[in-house]
C-alpha cells in the first residue's frame, strides 16, 4: 500500500507538470513471479518511471506499448510468458505467466472498449472518469476500497475496461455493464474488504449465456498500524523497519525521556501509562500490536487492554515463564482470557532465526508479523511445495 501513494504522489506531480502517463498493473499471475497481482509501475511520456513489477525484464517492453496506449487513449491487455532459462539467463525476474494491464491516465479515465474496439461510453452512460478519479482519491486518501475493471469481455454488450468501485464507506459507483455482473463483483468486494488482508487478483464470472469474463479485483487498504507498547533501546529497530515496510507505527510509554520523536522519529507517541490508554490508544482490526515494556505491571496491563481489544496479533517479548506468571497474576485479579483471545498472544515473539542484536531481533518480530499478516507460516522457502511458495496457507 506504501507503493500506491508513491504511485498517486507521481502521478499529481506529472499532471501538474502537463505530462502524460499510463499505468501498468499486474492483474493476473500464473507459476512464479517477481511481483503478484496488484503491483504497479506508472510510465511517464519521457520514459521515467515509478514502481517497480518485475525485476527488470518486462519494465521495457511495457513502457513501449504505454507509449503507444498514450497516443492512442485505448488500454492494452499483455501476457508475458517468462522462459525460466531465459529469465535467470539474464538474471531478472522468475519463471512464469504474467498479465498486465496498461491503461492511458489523464483527467478522463481510460475509455471502455468494445469487443471489437469501439469506444462505447457515450453510448452506455458511462461515469468512468468520477470513478477512476474516486479510486485515486482513495488511494490518496488511504481509504479501504475495491477497484474491478472488466478485463476480457464475453459479450460484445460489455465494455473491456468498464469499471465498478467498491469502497469499504459509501455506495458502488460505475457500471460494468449487467446488473448480475454488478451484484457478483460487490459481493465479493465486500468479502475482501471484511478480510485481515485481502489480494488483488482476477477472478472469471459467467453469464447465464457465454464464456468466462475476467475481471480484476484491484485492493486498496489503509496502512496497517502498529502499537509498540514501551519505548526501550530495542523498540528502535522495531519502530524504524516497521515505518519502513509501511506501518503507521505508534509508541506508548509514560516517560518522557524514552518516548521522544528523535528516537522514534516517524512514530506518533503517546505518552501515556495504563490509566490513560483508553482514551489515547486506539486499536482496530487491523492493528498489531508488540508488548515490550520490560515492565511485569506495565506489560500485564498492556496484555489486558490488548486482548481485549480487536487486534488480530498481540506480540508479547520475552520467555513463555514471563508469560504465564503475568497471565496467573492477571488471573488473580480476576481477568481471564478465553481461547479465542489467547490464540492472538504470540509469544516468544518472532520468527526462529537465531536473532540476538536488537536489530536482529527487530527483523525476527517483524517477519512473523509480515507472515501471519499474508497467510503464510514462515520458514524455509526450500521446504515449501514450488508452486505455492508465494500463496497463503
Amino acid at each position: 500500500m506504501k507503493e500506491n501513494r508513491e504511485i498517486v504522489r507521481a502521478m499529481e506531480e506529472m499532471k501538474r507538470s502537463g505530462r502524460r502517463m499510463a499505468l501498468a498493473t499486474v492483474v493476473r499471475v500464473r507459476g512464479s513471479a517477481y511481483r503478484r497481482e496488484g503491483a504497479k509501475l506508472l510510465i511517464e511520456e519521457g520514459g521515467n518511471t515509478v514502481g517497480v513489477i518485475s525485476g527488470g525484464c518486462l519494465e521495457p517492453d511495457v513502457a513501449e506499448v504505454a507509449k503507444r496506449v498514450m497516443a492512442d487513449g485505448r488500454p492494452a491487455l499483455r501476457r508475458y510468458e517468462l522462459d525460466e532459462e531465459l529469465v535467470w539467463g539474464l538474471g531478472l525476474g522468475c519463471p512464469g505467466t504474467v498479465d498486465i494491464w496498461i491503461e492511458p491516465v489523464s483527467d478522463a479515465a481510460a475509455r471502455p472498449l468494445g469487443r471489437d474496439g469501439e469506444d462505447l461510453r457515450e453510448e452506455r452512460g458511462f461515469q468512468e472518469g468520477d470513478c477512476y478519479g474516486s479510486w485515486l482519491r482513495c488511494l490518496r486518501e488511504e481509504r479501504a476500497a475495491v477497484l474491478a475493471t472488466l478485463l476480457e469481455p464475453s459479450s460484445s454488450a460489455l465494455q473491456a475496461g468498464a469499471r465498478l468501485l467498491i469502497p469499504q464507506e459509501g455506495e458502488p459507483m460505475g457500471d460494468l455493464g449487467d446488473s448480475s455482473l454488478n451484484r457478483w463483483v460487490i459481493e465479493r468486494a465486500r468479502e475482501k474488504l471484511d478480510g485481515l488482508y485481502p489480494r488483488s487478483e482476477t477472478l472469471p464470472f459467467s453469464l447465464p449465456e457465454g464464456d468466462p469474463m475476467q475481471v480484476f479485483f484491484d485492493v486498496n487498504l489503509p496502512p496497517f498500524e502498529l502499537v509498540i507498547f514501551g519505548a526501550g533501546h530495542d523498540a528502535i529497530p522495531v519502530a524504524k523497519y516497521a515505518e519502513e515496510l509501511g506501518f503507521r507505527t505508534t509508541v506508548v510509554d509514560p516517560r518522557s525521556a524514552y518516548a521522544t520523536e528523535d528516537r522514534f522519529p516517524g512514530s506518533r507517541i503517546v505518552l501515556a501509562d495504563r490509566d490513560s490508554w483508553a482514551d489515547q490508544v486506539s486499536i482496530g482490526r487491523r492493528t498489531f500490536v508488540l508488548v515490550m515494556n520490560h515492565h511485569l505491571e506495565r506489560d500485564r496491563a498492556a496484555i489486558r487492554f490488548a486482548l481485549n481489544s480487536p487486534a488480530p496479533y498481540v506480540g508479547v517479548l520475552g520467555p513463555r515463564s514471563r508469560r504465564e506468571k503475568m497471565l496467573e497474576a492477571l488471573e488473580r485479579e480476576g481477568v481471564t482470557f478465553g481461547q479465542e483471545q489467547l490464540a492472538r498472544m504470540y509469544n516468544p515473539v518472532g520468527l526462529d532465526i537465531g536473532a540476538e542484536t536488537p536489530e536482529e531481533v527487530a527483523i525476527s518480530i517483524l517477519s512473523e508479523i509480515l507472515a501471519f499478516r499474508n497467510g503464510h507460516a514462515g520458514g524455509f522457502l526450500r521446504e515449501q511445495n514450488r508452486d505455492r511458495i508465494h500463496q497463503p496457507l
